[in-house]
């Protein structure tokens, strides 16, 4: 009974976690839709109402605005003043707030967007056997920082430091280790045929 308490709360947070991005995206582009809206009023107030596919005109500009925008503002993050700011917010204030470290990062790794920072997927020994963890930091020689993710719910998990000789590399990715934690584990006797 603990167990299936475990994982519907696992499970239920994990659905908390991937929907809040969501939820704030959609809030922001809502905003911002109603302020491109107020600009393009006076822009096409003077033109025909015409209706494009069952889409008003100020409508059909005031998305093609946002488009436009959202273009340059990716095209504006490649800068290096860009990625300086975003690094400074992401280590002044992001770094704070409980998981984004990770879930940029896994959301980057989900979404194909390449990061800098590619958690590498390690197996690591724990009380019930070997455990899929992701590589945060090397401390020194002999010692690392491992988070290794709860099933079905990668989110959650624990922060610990284990030693060299208890990582066992396996060459898979981010994305195929999720997916396997996921599913509680189905699809693991391709992804560690004789990896164990």
């Amino acid at each position: 009974m603990k167990s299936i308490l475990k994982i519907f709360k696992a499970t239920f947070l994990g659905g908390i976690l991937f929907l809040a991005p969501l939820v704030v995206l959609l809030i922001i582009l809502e905003k911002g839709y109603g302020i491109i809206q107020k600009v393009t009023l006076p822009l096409v107030k003077n033109l025909p109402r015409v209706h494009v596919l069952g889409i008003a005109l100020q409508e059909l500009v005031g998305i093609i605005i946002i488009i436009v925008i959202c273009f340059a503002a990716g095209l504006l993050s490649r800068t290096a003043k860009a990625k300086k700011l975003i690094q400074k917010l992401e280590n002044g204030i992001l770094s704070f707030v409980p998981g984004y470290s990770f879930m940029k990062n896994m959301n980057e790794n989900i979404m194909g967007i390449e990061s800098n920072q590619d958690l590498k997927v390690i197996l690591v020994p724990t009380d019930a056997g070997w455990q899929f963890a992701f590589l945060i930091e090397q401390i020194d020689e002999n010692s690392f920082t491992v988070f290794i993710p709860d099933a079905p719910n990668p989110w959650s998990g624990s922060v610990v430091f284990v030693e060299k000789k208890d990582i066992k590399n396996v060459e898979i990715s981010q994305k195929e280790a999720l997916a396997c934690i996921r599913k509680l584990g189905y699809g693991s006797k391709e992804l560690l045929k004789n990896k164990l």
